[in-house]
């Protein structure tokens, strides 16, 4: 459930739980400060304008500048960055010794921005060589500075939002035993200690964004190292990689959330940012690959080099997610949502074998992308997780929409594909309600 939602929910409770005498009304207030819901979010709104406004007015200064170019001398023109540099950083270090952080971050913010336009500006005023690669790294660089020394989300946005940029403005493939392989990693290292430290949910979004990109430019360079780049290569990369990270954020975020209650607040959030993030990569690959299963294209029927299981990248984050159940399993947290997360994953990684090496085989690729997208929806309910739900359900309603579209062949070929896709159905059904007893029945027995 969404934390607004689920606030406004529990105003809307408690005052009838102390009326009932079900807790007390120090108890009520305890639980509001515990959740931030007596105040926390009620300035987001104009702080959020407020940050817009501080990038219309950066806006409007490249603009004016812009309009200007021949009328402003060369040194006014400098004199100006510096000024609007050391000006706002000296706003936001007043604001923050008078305990106004979130002014501060968007003074922070704002100077981040000029940093960024002064470097254009710079760049033009003395016809310096266009190096998108490397402007986009100093970027980065001094946007984490100004985050890491002002303890501000904005600049380390600008920062995580930059260095996925540089990543992909870079001229070659990425590799790991390279200075910008050690570069990208150390890049998102640093972002995301910062969200650790200081905790968003714009920040963390934008670092798993910056994981998933280095993923991805790592497997692209891997692919490239092992000369792999037919179609069909490329297609399982992608779908099998997609899987493999989705379980890795799905099993380390309900770690997190069974160990980790209470304690290190910035590890559990981003934690369970992840574990929200994952079953919409899920989701997507059971929809691709029923996609490219169904269309049966020509490229697919191609000899695919084996290797591309044993693509580092995938292989690492397998092993991580591996280790992930293995730890919940000597913990004892292991419950019924790990089994439904991991059988999710399971079948996003068997779609791709299939729908790759056993390009023909239709019905049984439907049966699979079918029991996947309902595997997901599963994966919600059991672990009370509505983003999972939500997923799940647009992609069971996505498989089905596609497959009346193209009717699964024959109508023999409709026949097995719905015998199978109900007995999977009513597996799933009676597993579920078998995980849904057992737990009910624990609950009784506590109370």
């Amino acid at each position: 459930m969404l934390r607004s939602l689920y606030r406004r929910q529990l105003e809307a409770d408690l005052p009838r739980w102390v009326e009932a005498g079900w807790i007390a009304p120090e108890g009520a207030a305890q639980i509001r400060r515990d959740l931030g819901a007596d105040g926390e979010g009620r300035f987001r709104l104009p702080l959020l304008l407020a940050g817009i406004g501080a990038i219309c007015i950066a806006l409007a200064l490249v603009a004016f500048v812009a309009a200007n170019w021949e009328a402003i001398p060369r040194p006014v023109k400098l004199a100006g960055i510096a000024a609007l540099l050391v000006a706002a950083h000296g706003a936001a270090a007043l604001f923050a010794a008078r305990g106004w952080r979130a002014v501060a971050d968007i003074a922070t913010l704002f100077a981040v921005l000029v940093f960024v336009a002064g470097l254009s500006l710079v760049g033009q005023m003395y016809h310096l060589p266009v190096d998108w690669q490397a402007g986009s790294l100093i970027v980065v660089v001094g946007a984490l500075a100004a985050a890491w020394l002002c303890a501000s989300r904005g600049a380390a946005l600008v920062a995580t939002i930059a260095a996925m940029i540089w990543l992909f403005w870079r001229d070659d493939t990425l590799h790991l035993a390279t200075p910008d392989g050690l570069l990208a990693l150390i890049l998102l290292a640093a972002t995301a200690g910062h969200v650790l430290r200081h905790s968003s949910l714009a920040g963390r979004l934008a670092v798993l964004a910056q994981a998933l990109a280095t993923y991805a430019a790592f497997v692209i360079g891997e692919m490239d190292r092992m000369d792999m780049s037919r179609d069909a290569e490329v297609v399982s990369a992608v779908l099998l990689g997609l899987a493999a990270l989705a379980g890795a954020f799905a099993v380390w975020g309900l770690v997190a959330h069974r160990l980790l209650r209470g304690g290190a607040d910035g590890v559990a959030a981003l934690a369970d940012t992840g574990l929200r993030t994952a079953p919409l990569l899920l989701a997507l690959g059971c929809v691709i690959g029923l996609f490219l299963g169904l269309d049966s294209y020509d490229f697919l029927g191609n000899r695919v080099d084996a290797r591309v299981l044993l693509l580092w990248p995938v292989t690492v984050v397998t092993l991580l997610a591996a280790a992930g159940a293995a730890l919940a399993i000597t913990r004892g947290v292991w419950d019924g949502a790990f089994t439904a997360v991991l059988v999710a994953s399971a079948l996003s990684f068997a779609l791709p074998l299939m729908v790759v090496w056993f390009p023909g085989q239709v019905v049984w690729i439907a049966v699979i992308a079918l029991t996947g997208a309902v595997a997901i929806s599963v994966a919600g309910s059991a672990a009370h997780r509505t983003s999972w739900s939500v997923f799940g359900n647009l992609a069971i309603a996505a498989v089905l929409l596609m497959l009346l579209e193209h009717t699964v062949g024959s109508l023999i070929g409709q026949s097995v594909f719905f015998l199978l896709a109900g007995l999977a159905l009513i597996v799933v059904a009676l597993v579920s309600g078998y995980i849904l007893r057992k737990r009910s029945g624990k609950t009784e027995a506590a109370s």
